[in-house]
């Protein structure tokens, strides 16, 4: 078979290994009586001899034959075909199969694995999404390689893709960080520190504590006023606790009686109780909100600040973002989302909120404006989904976010969906589960946290040292050195996470995120590399070979070229089952395969320096296409190949 690159099925490729499928499907079928089922084709162990196999059992019983009768009786009709128990085994031409696959690779070379499934669709991935003034933690890393892999997917498939970093960039916490900047911050520390957000965090921090201190002096002040009288002593108590107790009973849709009034009267304390830098923080977010110079000067100070370090870190990552809007961005859209909520079936006013109730689909009650008026996350989230769909065009959108928000995220599909965008249906949330230490959950307050700038660093420190000690060379050129190590190292990073399904939740340990051996980033790039090395060395044109090469019957004959070429010719599926399941762990698996079987192949055969000039160079483009099948895999996952390692 000869590699058609223009042959198209549905506007796709026609893949050679797709193409083998649909012929012995046909062959296979025109054996049949019964025609309601496809059979599936899969690829047969290597220890078997075979390279494709069906187990004919369910189309025996549409056929009223035993699977091994009706494997005899169809492996007369196929060569290379083999009745084996219940299967149906193939052994294929592997020379003219292995050219096919060979010369379709060089030919499309980045596009091989590419598919059109998404026929230009845009899809919007909501991913990274980190908060102003806050650093950066190892979760983030999570959210934003997941995203991005899955954005290359996507990509890969056909779709229009658009990163959207959804930044935290609003809420009363910067009416807080605003006067702790004035109080005991200083703007020109600010500016010439090396952690900007360090510092604006620590000032933060520093609010919060003053602001408890205030309030346990005044709590208990509080509580002893109400001992001696009653709730009715304390302004504005006895309706807090009706209104928090009406917002539980709402959302939990259980009686008075059930109440813990005990836990409801602390709660309406903390919202009663206002300490003076409360009040100075509500004020500043005010004059935030009415667009204060001042206010707005210094919010500006540390989204600027903010922004600049996390954009060093995606640089480093290697990651882009099509759209980076904050929640601020969508703030004056959001009087627009209650009124329509407000006017439509989905929406219901509840105890003085307004609420869409969702109990018939088990999600519960979701709150959009409180009894308060004031609007909660669930807000700004509708108001972003809809400027997706209306203003964005998108046909789908991906939420990249942590395990721990499945069911709001259920919540607002579902709202979505009963306000009649479609993007609800049109909407997934990739969760992935919680990092943690291994004494432990992350905690700021315990210092039990992994801030992702020192996990780079870290990686960097020990990237450095593994090159130095395997490629002394390389010290020659400090230049080269340093963007190999910062490739390895961040290729290692991203491996860690995404060599393993995104739901499982990690226990971060050091030495396995930064490992370079074994199921590793190190081990599929240096692969590639050496690969990479050969062709170089053979100082062969592989454009020539692809044209000039005549193929012989002799060609890929040994059992660990077999192996390889046909991982080779899976990696069209590997990506439509990554695409299926959003997971970029399909990638990652299939890829390290495909770096053990090209391992396997270079151990056992030669390449270089052969007398037989056909089996030469049909090896030499062997190593071609794993190299660039191994470019293409990895490039899904956001992590490149070092041109020495």
């Amino acid at each position: 078979m000869k590699a058609e690159r223009n042959n198209m099925t549905d506007n796709n490729p026609l893949y050679i290994i797709q193409k083998t499928e649909n012929q012995l499907i046909k062959a296979i079928e025109s054996q049949l009586v019964n025609k309601n089922q496809t059979p599936n084709i899969i690829e047969a162990p290597l220890s078997t001899g075979f390279d494709y196999g069906i187990n004919l059992t369910s189309l025996a019983s549409q056929e009223g034959l035993s699977p091994h009768d009706l494997a005899l009786q169809i492996a007369n009709t196929i060569d290379g075909a083999e009745a084996v128990g219940s299967f149906l085994n193939f052994k294929l031409n592997m020379s003219e199969f292995g050219h096919s696959v060979v010369d379709q690779i060089l030919d499309m070379k980045s596009d091989y694995g590419k598919e059109n499934e998404g026929n230009g669709q845009r899809v919007v991935i909501d991913m990274s999404s980190p908060n102003i003034a806050k650093r950066m933690s190892y979760g983030h890393l999570r959210s934003t390689i997941i995203g991005d892999a899955l954005a290359n997917l996507h990509r890969s498939a056909g779709y229009e893709v658009i990163r959207d970093n959804h930044i935290g960039d609003w809420g009363t916490q910067f009416g807080k960080l605003i006067v702790a900047i004035k109080n005991w911050g200083n703007e020109q520390e600010l500016l010439t520190s090396d952690d900007p957000i360090g510092v604006l965090q620590d000032l933060y921090v520093k609010f919060h504590s003053e602001e408890e201190t205030e309030k346990g002096v005044l709590r208990e002040e509080a509580k002893q006023k109400i001992a001696l009288h009653s709730v009715e002593s304390i302004t504005g108590l006895k309706e807090t606790i009706e209104t928090i107790s009406q917002e539980i009973m709402t959302r939990k849709k259980i009686p008075k009686i059930e109440l813990d009034m005990t836990k409801i009267t602390e709660d309406a304390l903390d919202r009663v109780i206002v300490t003076s830098l409360e009040k100075e923080g509500r004020n500043w977010f005010l004059k935030l909100e009415k667009g204060n110079k001042e206010a707005r000067r210094l919010w500006k100070l540390c989204i600027d600040l903010s922004l600049k370090e996390f954009n060093q870190i995606y640089e480093v990552l290697g990651v882009n973002f099509e759209e980076s809007f904050g929640e601020s961005f969508y703030e004056g859209m959001l009087t627009d989302v209650i009124n329509k909520v407000s006017s439509s079936k989905a929406g219901h006013i509840s105890n003085g909120a307004l609420v869409i109730d969702m109990e018939d689909k088990g999600l519960g009650v979701a709150i959009v404006q409180k009894s308060d008026g004031a609007s909660v996350y669930m807000t700004r989230d509708l108001a972003c989904a809809i400027y997706r769909e209306e203003e964005m065009k998108a046909d789908k959108a991906i939420y990249v976010v942590g395990d721990d928000q499945k069911q709001y995220f259920e919540q607002l599909f579902e709202a979505l969906t009963r306000l009649d965008y479609k993007i609800g249906k049109n909407s997934v949330h990739v969760y992935f589960g919680m990092v943690s230490l291994p004494e432990g959950k992350m905690s700021t307050r315990k210092g039990r946290v992994i801030l992702l700038k020192d996990v780079l660093n870290e990686g960097f420190k020990k990237a450095k040292d593994v090159i130095e000690k395997k490629s002394p060379e390389l010290n020659k050129n400090e230049a080269l050195k340093n963007e190999i190590v910062r490739q390895v190292a961040v290729g290692s990073l991203k491996w860690n996470d995404l060599c393993q399904d995104p739901r499982k939740s990690i226990i971060f340990n050091w030495d396995k995120a930064l490992n370079f051996d074994g199921n590793s980033a190190p081990y599929v790039q240096y692969t590639a590399v050496r690969a990479n090395s050969i062709i170089e060395t053979s100082e062969i044109d592989i454009i020539s070979l692809l044209k000039n090469n005549v193929n012989s019957k002799k060609d890929y004959q040994e059992a660990s070229e077999k192996a390889l070429i046909r991982q080779l010719a899976n990696f069209p599926s590997a990506i439509k089952d990554g695409l299926d399941n959003n997971s970029p762990a399909k990638i990652a698996s299939y890829v390290f395969e495909l770096a053990k079987r090209f391992n396997s192949f270079y151990g056992k055969n030669r390449v270089l320096g052969i007398d037989d000039e056909n089996i030469a160079s049909s090896r030499l483009k062997l190593v071609a296409a794993t190299s660039q099948t191994i470019k293409n895999s990895l490039a899904i996952l956001g992590i490149e190949v070092p041109l020495k390692m």
